[in-house]
């Protein structure tokens, strides 16, 4: 240690690596990929767009994103963007039909706010 200067504690100093972004963090993107995929295989086995999605399918998709999320905290990868999306996308599986009518709502109220403003 030089004299006057104190070093970063090892859990704010960078992450030291010559891989790639992504295989730095694996545990990171494998909560990114799973979170995606548990919301495809949702959007994919949804009969109706109004119902709940069957929980057998939906909980163990977020269960496992969310172990490979806390993976991710505990190995102090840095890559909150990753889990977060992750997890995110596996909790609107959860709630799969509200998430998509919301969606539905939210775009079509853009796009009158979009004309209404073009036409003013």
């Amino acid at each position: 240690m030089s004299e006057g200067k104190l070093e970063k504690p090892a859990h704010l100093r960078a992450v030291p690596t010559t891989r790639g972004y992504l295989a730095a963090r694996p545990a990171g993107f494998a909560a990114l990929a799973l979170g995606i995929l548990a919301f495809i295989v949702v959007a994919i086995t949804q009969n109706q767009i109004g119902t709940t999605p069957d929980w057998r399918i939906s909980v163990p998709g977020f269960a496992l994103t969310a172990i490979a999320a806390i993976a991710s905290l505990a190995r102090r990868e840095g890559a909150q963007m990753l889990w977060l999306v992750g997890l995110g996308a596996a909790a609107a599986s959860l709630v799969f039909g509200w998430f998509v009518l919301l969606a539905i709502v939210l775009g079509v109220t853009l796009l009158v706010m979009l004309i209404v403003h073009t036409v003013m």
